[in-house]
């Protein structure tokens, strides 16, 4: 196995491991939707999104990685978030 191969393998480790998380994570946010749709909550919540994305921010600076990277990612997993939870809210 060459060097590209065992960086490919340890990249394609990591990747089953974000992809494991993130079903995790859409456990709970799927929960929280219908929580929200069933007490008639909005299904975007500002400042709770403005927290979080401080929260990223220095957690990605903790681990050495460009808070705009992990910025960008959030922010589009919010949004599938959100919208999941509009779809809850009008069923």
């Amino acid at each position: 196995m060459t060097a590209l191969d065992e960086l490919r393998s340890a990249i394609d480790k990591t990747d089953q491991q974000i992809v494991a998380l993130l079903a995790q994570r859409f456990i709970y946010t799927e929960a929280v939707g219908e929580y929200k749709a069933e007490h008639q909550l909005t299904a975007q919540d500002p400042n709770r999104e403005t927290l979080q994305f401080r929260k990223i921010a220095e957690i990605s600076e903790q681990y050495g990685l460009k808070p705009d990277y992990a910025l960008d990612i959030y922010r589009k997993i919010m949004d599938i978030v959100i919208s999941r939870h509009q779809e809850l809210h009008y069923k």
